[in-house]
């Protein structure tokens, strides 16, 4: 027996010789059949060629920091897997753990790395801005602050050209929100059951899910009916659940709201699309009733999901307020808030301030993610990787059982496993053992949804067809093994 090692784990196989692709798509081909070898489970998927040596580790190990973190970090401090992964090094799509072993990152750092890990623009502009100055606020004036608002509100449409910076997803939504209510002068917010807006506790109103909410006041939000295609009531039928928006308006405030706040693909959530027709429907409707409409773009913005830079515009609309973070920065704590002129002048009534809000070093890191995005053309990278990785999954579908949907656009996407594709029994346990299998195979991989049984693939936007093969060819390995 030769033994070789795969991602984290040594792994143990007769036949060398024989390893080979389990199954692949002609090239040009790509309306083809996908075929998958039956119960194969000697052939163990084998992460793509790289010639990359990561610099030498000579840090604390893996149960150092473990120790570590369970003395000092907060215990609502969590990690995935039983033996948790101690990640020291990244190169673009992947990341080396502290022994070396190299990891294809399908997370992205929740949707965060669009550019790829440490990429080298991202990072010449970070060090030179360092250099030259670390923090000023935005009191005096410098360039990297003003050059990246410029360049941001480029990318939006319409009015949406003045830009708030924040520090994270969370605040970028607590603002918008407030902006909302000052503007309209209405205290009512709709949002979506099973929408994640953030758990600060401000913001954690909006968000929908029992698990990511404590038990604080909370007053002002209505909750509409998920339009979700795979779980929701009214199937695909957009304009159904846009008809409970206006019930919750009729029944539920004085007619007239402040907002309604959405994600064009629900991240947290499990990668929920929304049914079609749904925004365009609610968004007249908010606005009959004196609302704003606000986008909340923190995972799907930035070219994530291919066909378009924002995930709103999927949808044919064009929000009041946009929110955005993780990709923004590639990593760096940053996030934004874009709205018109008209709107962003409430804030002018008091005085609003953000010490690190426009940070020199995270708005040229911003600056440098725009031009990468756009001089590596990574959405149309997402667009055709995304698509191409979609078309697999959904032959992995056909396969295997226990995928009970197949969602997402670009590289956003969702894998919802159940137990009863019938009933959709939610398969918690089996998400996790798979998780497992996984990562020991040299995939990392992330999870979701409000029964956390939905497989998230947020990767680096770099991603390539052949790191798609692999995820898939991993993916299909250990549901055989289930």
């Amino acid at each position: 027996m030769l033994s070789v090692g795969i991602g984290s784990g040594l792994w143990e196989f007769k036949h060398f010789q024989s390893w080979q692709r389990a199954y692949s798509l002609p090239a040009q081909n790509t309306n083809a059949a996908i075929c998958f070898p039956e119960n194969n489970i000697d052939v163990i998927p084998k992460l793509p060629f790289s010639n990359y040596v990561p610099p030498l580790y000579t840090g604390p190990t893996a149960n150092e920091v473990l120790k570590k973190r369970k003395e000092f970090l907060s215990p609502s401090t969590y990690y995935f897997y039983e033996k948790p992964v101690n990640l020291v090094h990244g190169k673009m799509q992947y990341v080396f753990d502290d022994d070396g072993h190299r990891y294809l990152d399908a997370f992205g750092g929740i949707a965060t790395v669009g550019c790829g890990h440490c990429h080298p623009d991202v990072v010449k502009a970070v060090i030179n801005q360092t250099k030259n100055l670390q923090h000023s606020t935005v009191l005096y004036l410098n360039h990297a602050i003003a050059d990246f608002a410029e360049a941001l509100a480029s990318k939006l449409p319409g009015d949406l050209k003045v830009v708030f910076f924040t520090n994270s997803g969370t605040e970028a939504n607590e603002l918008a929100i407030t902006m909302a209510r000052l503007y309209t002068g209405c205290h009512d917010i709709i949002s979506l059951r099973n929408a994640y807006h953030g758990n600060e506790a401000g913001i954690m109103a909006a968000t929908a899910l029992c698990n990511w909410k404590f038990n604080l006041v909370q007053s002002g939000v209505h909750h509409a009916v998920n339009p979700d295609p795979y779980r929701g009531i009214f199937g695909s039928d957009g304009e159904m659940y846009a008809k409970d928006v206006q019930d919750l308006i009729q029944f539920g405030t004085c007619g007239h709201v402040a907002a309604f706040i959405s994600e064009a693909i629900q991240g947290v959530a499990g990668i929920g699309e929304l049914a079609p027709g749904y925004l365009p429907a609610v968004y007249s409707i908010i606005r009959n009733a004196g609302g704003l409409c606000i986008a909340d773009e923190v995972q799907t913005g930035f070219a994530r999901t291919g066909s378009h830079f924002w995930g709103f515009e999927v949808h044919g609309v064009v929000p009041d307020i946009v929110t955005m973070a993780k990709g923004i920065g590639n990593g760096i704590p940053l996030g934004a808030v874009v709205t018109t002129s008209e709107i962003a002048e409430v804030l002018t009534h008091r005085t609003y301030f953000n010490t690190f809000g426009g940070n020199p070093v995270c708005t040229a890191a911003g600056l440098a993610v725009l031009r990468v995005i756009e001089k590596e053309k990574l959405q149309e990278n997402a667009h055709v990787v995304g698509s191409y990785l979609k078309q697999r999954l959904n032959a992995l579908k056909a396969k295997h059982e226990i995928i009970g949907d197949v969602r997402g656009r670009g590289l956003m996407l969702g894998v919802e496993l159940v137990t009863d594709r019938r009933r959709k029994t939610p398969a918690k346990v089996e998400t996790l053992h798979l998780m497992e299998q996984m990562k020991d195979m040299g995939l990392l991989i992330g999870k979701g949804g409000y029964y956390e049984n939905v497989l998230r693939i947020t990767p680096p936007l770099c991603f390539s067809k052949e790191d798609a093969d692999f995820l898939v060819e991993v993916m299909d390995y250990s549901m055989m093994k289930l």
